[in-house]
């Protein structure tokens, strides 16, 4: 998440190109059929979750971002190898080319001409001006990006196809970050979403079905838990494209269901599947199993310091030193799973040196808990000021691979002394309203990335926490903020990397989350689906829908 999930890889320096391939991108080769890609046909995708929104910047679900690829057209997007390319914009900005100043503090976006929204009515810098202003108004209610929208200072349309931004602060991550992917930005139509507050907009009948839109696809019918349904946008700027006639999201939240989906030939393409059904997706006539060879993907467990057990940092020691987490990717996911000990993976910014980064000895954690003044009940917990050591453990309900890391999780911890009840939640729910409010969490666990860019700082950055930004651990250390603005306002990557390094050590001394493991998306599709060739990073699945085509 953020999000929910997904994101990762790389951003060079902002002078040379602003864009670099994803050195950790996975084997997700485009699948293709004999006679290429022609016109026409439909696929039905089965997505594991119900979108909470289908409007920019108000959802932090993975899959919410991915129905709105299908139907929202972004300034910048970025491929399966890390590339970010034009989309609504005729050009990438860089220095070179008059789109980035060298202080990092304005970015102008020159639009294609002719642009329209799917109603046939011009898409123009005004449109993209009212949207950016939106965005940053705290009243829209901003989830995945806030903190770079609000560092926006002032936006100006010189004309038609320019739109100037001005920042408060330089910031090297602005354009892969709130720039690129409609999970970050893409315009909404002024003359529908200007006359209303900012506030009413998420709660709109527009959040639910958007009816004026700029993606390949526009939405035609949607049934609440049952599908979207999207036919080919006329007005679509890369016209003739998409190939497809018609794009259906089923939604299938049951991995059990899915699969028999697939192997009937219900759906015809699906992401984020079971690892404990590998095999059996493998062996399914005429479908094609794909998933990342070098992950980028990682899951973790984030402590919430707001809760006075987690405050304590030898509580959370004492957990690092307890749980297991070779078991979690040895046992759960058959060894596919790697170590990581930050959420770099796949970026300049990652650092392999700091693999191992935990010492598994719960003797000692139960020590350290000891010598803390906690007391061991006779139920074999802890006890302190006459309170248990009692933890909620939440993550989204129906994923296995979850539920047996909690179970896991539950008896390593059990064996120290602490308690863990687990409260799971749908996907909407947890990433909705559980994620934010302190009061309804204690441990979270879930899967995240970055996005083209390893800037972390709406999830450790002291000015983030909820509802300003994604800081769910309520976590502020000062060298780690000093770290965040250095690698946001320095355009050289090694002084980025070099700050980068220091933040993930000042994580893991006070240990705010524990990082499980990195790991593979794994994707399912009919043979007879072409261009399917779902990213590491992004939009995931649907990053390139427009060029899907059924043979």
């Amino acid at each position: 998440m953020r999000s929910t999930r997904k994101l990762g890889p790389l951003l060079a320096t902002i002078f040379t190109l602003l864009t670099l391939t994803l050195a950790a991108c996975g084997a997700n080769t485009t699948s293709s059929t004999a006679s290429g890609p022609k016109s026409g046909g439909q696929v039905i995708d089965g997505l594991f979750e119900e979108p909470d929104s289908m409007l920019p910047e108000l959802s932090v679900e993975t899959f919410a971002n991915m129905a709105e690829a299908a139907f929202w057209a972004p300034l910048l997007y970025g491929d399966n190898t890390g590339i970010i390319h034009e989309a609504l914009a005729s050009a990438v900005p860089t220095a070179a080319n008059g789109g980035v100043s060298s202080d990092l503090k304005t970015y102008t976006v020159h639009l294609k001409t002719g642009l329209k929204w799917s109603d046939g009515t011009p898409l123009t810098a005004d449109d993209v001006a009212f949207t950016l202003n939106l965005i940053k108004n705290p009243d829209y209610g901003a989830k995945l990006q806030a903190g770079e929208f609000k560092n926006i200072a002032s936006v100006d349309t010189p004309d038609p196809t320019t739109v100037v931004i001005h920042l408060t602060k330089p910031d090297v991550a602005f354009l892969a970050l709130a720039l690129t992917d409609p999970l970050a930005f893409a315009p909404l139509p002024k003359a529908i979403y200007g006359s209303l507050t900012p506030a009413s907009i998420a709660k709109s009948d527009n959040a639910f079905w958007p009816k004026v839109t700029s993606g390949p696809f526009t939405i035609t019918d949607r049934q609440k838990s049952d599908h979207i349904t999207g036919k080919r946008n006329p007005n679509y700027f890369q016209a003739p494209k998409p190939y497809l006639d018609q794009i259906t999201f089923k939604i299938i939240p049951d991995q059990n269901t899915l699969l028999t989906a697939l192997q009937s030939g219900a759906v015809d393409t699906a992401w984020f599947l079971d690892i404990n059904k590998l095999e059996t997706y493998k062996a399914i006539p005429n479908y094609t199993v794909v998933y990342d060879k070098v992950p980028v993907s990682f899951e973790a467990l984030y402590f919430n310091l707001t809760n006075p057990f987690l405050s304590d940092p030898k509580v959370r020691q004492a957990i690092t030193k307890a749980i297991d987490t070779k078991s979690l990717s040895t046992n759960i996911w058959k060894g596919i799973a790697t170590p990581t000990c930050d959420d770099g993976g796949g970026t300049f910014a990652h650092d392999a040196s700091l693999i191992p980064c935990y010492t598994l000895d719960p003797a000692a954690a139960k020590a350290l808990l000891q010598g803390d003044g906690y007391t061991m009940g006779s139920d074999g917990y802890f006890t302190k000021g006459g309170k248990t050591l009692e933890l909620r453990y939440s993550t989204t309900a129906g994923k296995a691979y979850r539920e047996q890391s909690e179970l896991l999780v539950q008896d390593q911890l059990k064996q120290i002394g602490i308690k863990v009840d687990i409260i799971n939640f749908p996907a909407d729910t947890f990433f909705g309203t559980v994620l934010a409010d302190y009061t309804k969490y204690d441990m979270a666990e879930f899967a995240n990335s970055l996005t083209y860019d390893p800037d972390n700082h709406t999830q450790w950055g002291c000015d983030q926490f909820l509802p300003n930004g994604f800081n769910i651990s309520h976590w502020c250390n000062q060298d780690a903020q000093a770290q965040i603005t250095k690698e946001q306002t320095s355009a050289a990557q090694s002084d980025r990397t070099t700050a980068f390094h220091q933040l993930y050590r000042d994580i893991l001394a006070d240990n705010p989350v524990m990082w499980y493991y990195v790991y593979p998306d794994i994707a399912c599709h009919n043979n007879k689906v072409g261009n399917y060739a779902p990213s590491a990073i992004g939009t995931s699945e649907t990053w390139n829908i427009w060029d899907w085509y059924r043979s």
